[in-house]
């Protein structure tokens, strides 16, 4: 099997031509700081459903769609335009949190990216205009009735939203973070090329979300699970590392936030990650994609992801 191309510039063959996906028709610069002109590259719908379950019982969910508009030029540069984005949770109580927020995920949204040659997120190519319509949403968010409900119970818990945001906009390099943990950015960015020859196994890190401050570290493997003429798909497991885990801090922080409502001992961690990815080998897009998430003490306490993504056609 020839490598894949995962978003590499495009460039002139014999006759001349070029990959159309690649070719932009202008570099001129937005309000936004954004390059308008891009040329095309592909519409994604993604859905997202996240799942508390407590003894297999389910005690929150929330579903997730959204649709991007990504476009590319050479010289590895992206932007990603969130054009719809619509949600569904339960407790219902949370969708306020949701609706509060929904005007700067669309600023949030609204990226441009540079990439490093494994085609990973490098900058944010408009962090400047993002901190700004940050410091343009903070008032709205003060003055919200959201804000106001929590502040009356809370103030410490309303103002840690205002900090929240401050810190993650403070920052090029914290606001990259943000991207590196949505999905969509996740799928789509990133080193899965199986045929790469790698000095060692890539690692991935980042935190739990059942515990507090409690840090995982997963080994990546990437292999070709199907290969026809036109595509690729491409699988990636993640084995967690167990051996930087230290039990009795998740034991103990068990013991104090979950053991109370479940009254079962603590059991097992476990944590699993799997993505499978569909690539068209004449463009290197992704044409779709699954990510299958679970963080679980087994039989007492899980949180699962469920991620679908796939290419609208033209």
């Amino acid at each position: 099997m020839s490598r894949l191309r995962f978003f590499e510039d495009s460039q002139p063959t014999e006759t001349g031509s070029k990959n159309p996906v690649f070719v932009p028709s202008g570099q001129e610069k937005n309000d936004d700081g954004l390059d308008d002109n891009y040329k095309l590259s592909a519409r994604y719908r993604c859905e997202q459903f996240n799942t508390t379950k407590v003894e297999d019982h389910i005690t929150f969910h929330c579903d997730t769609k959204k649709q991007y508009l990504l476009k590319l030029t050479p010289g590895r540069k992206a932007q990603v335009v969130l054009e719809q984005y619509l949600y569904k949770v339960n407790p219902p109580a949370l969708k306020d949190a949701i609706a509060a927020t929904e005007k700067l995920e669309f600023d949030k949204e609204n990226v441009a990216f540079g990439l490093h040659a494994d085609n990973s997120i490098k900058s944010v190519n408009n962090f400047a205009a993002l901190q700004q319509k940050w410091n343009q949403f903070k008032p709205e968010l003060i003055n919200s009735e959201l804000y106001r409900t929590i502040g009356r119970t809370n103030p410490a818990a309303a103002e840690g939203l205002i900090q929240g945001g401050d810190l993650e906009f403070g920052t090029e390099d914290v606001l990259l973070k943000t991207y590196d943990k949505s999905l969509f950015y996740h799928t789509i960015f990133n080193d899965f090329d199986p045929e790469k020859d790698r000095d060692s196994k890539q690692q991935l890190e980042f935190n739990s979300q059942i515990f507090v401050n409690v840090p995982l570290e997963l080994e990546l493997t990437h292999g070709v699970i199907n290969d026809s003429e036109r595509t690729t798909e491409v699988m990636t497991v993640g084995k967690l590392n167990k051996g930087k885990l230290n039990e009795d801090t998740l034991i103990q922080q068990y013991n104090q936030f979950y053991k109370p409502i479940i009254e079962y001992d603590f059991t097992e961690y476990i944590f699993e990650y799997v993505i499978r990815r569909t690539v068209d080998k004449n463009s290197g897009l992704i044409l779709s994609a699954t990510v299958q998430l679970k963080e679980a003490v087994k039989y007492n306490y899980e949180f699962v992801t469920q991620f679908d993504l796939k290419k609208l056609e033209d």
